[in-house]
């Protein structure tokens, strides 16, 4: 099976805000790679459905998929791979999702081994790993330890020039700052940046609109109505035209 042609064939689902179809597709894509007896493909998919489902509210397809694919990680003989460990981070961020940080810790644990014996330290990989543990921890209590993970990952996006990944990190530690009592000034220079950021992105795609509308709700959480309006407008005129095409 062509994997990549499989993957952008659902980003061409969710270029188009067609969710439910793209998720459809990824479970049919999967029950074939298990027909044909491909695990390396189906593993992938597995991986892409594990995160569409974090992202519709699907708590039982999700858990599904991180079985599967924990299951297939053991078949294909990859567990000291960094695939694996990009696996570990989708499961991770699916039982942090659904309420189960403490869980999701272990598999981050496992997923940063994986990492140090075999990724660089400016490895972008390394920031999905210290984002979603940050959000684990947050979400334990612990945190000092999320703001220091947190802030591990903004570093990085910086030195790698990846704008709006650092924006959702800013974001999130807005968040932060919310839940562990920090000032509202605090909470202001973390929004601010963040819309800073997010306007020196230079490819405004289908995933810098994903990142517009994600952060959205945020700004307007926090009383900045205009700018959240800015965001969301932003992101409908990058799904239109793509819609167009």
């Amino acid at each position: 099976m062509d994997i990549d042609l499989v993957i952008s064939e659902y980003d061409d689902f969710v270029a188009r805000r067609e969710y439910a179809e793209g998720g459809e597709f990824l479970k049919l894509a999967a029950e074939a790679a298990r027909l044909e007896g491909d695990i390396s493909s189906e593993l992938a998919i597995s991986n892409e459905l594990i995160g569409h489902c974090r992202k519709n509210d699907d708590r039982e397809g999700c858990f599904e998929a991180i079985d599967r694919t924990i299951e297939l990680i053991a078949l294909t003989d990859t567990g000291n791979e960094p695939s694996a460990g990009t696996a570990y981070i989708n499961i991770g961020t699916g039982y942090t999702r659904f309420g189960e940080p403490k869980l999701a810790l272990t598999y981050f644990k496992k997923a940063e081994k994986i990492y140090r014996e075999t990724l660089g330290a400016r490895d972008a990989r390394w920031g999905a790993l210290y984002n979603n543990t940050a959000t684990a921890l947050q979400d334990a209590g612990e945190y000092g330890e999320a703001e220091k993970q947190y802030l591990k990952a903004a570093k990085l996006m910086n030195a790698l020039d990846k704008s709006d990944d650092e924006a959702v990190t800013y974001v999130n530690m807005a968040h932060l700052a919310e839940v562990s009592g920090g000032s509202g000034e605090r909470i202001s220079e973390y929004l601010d940046r963040a819309y800073y950021l997010l306007g020196t992105v230079r490819e405004k795609g289908a995933y810098h609109a994903f990142v517009c509308s994600k952060c959205a709700p945020s700004f307007k959480h926090f009383g900045d109505e205009r700018r959240a309006e800015e965001l969301n407008e932003r992101a409908e005129m990058i799904y239109d035209a793509i819609g167009g095409k």
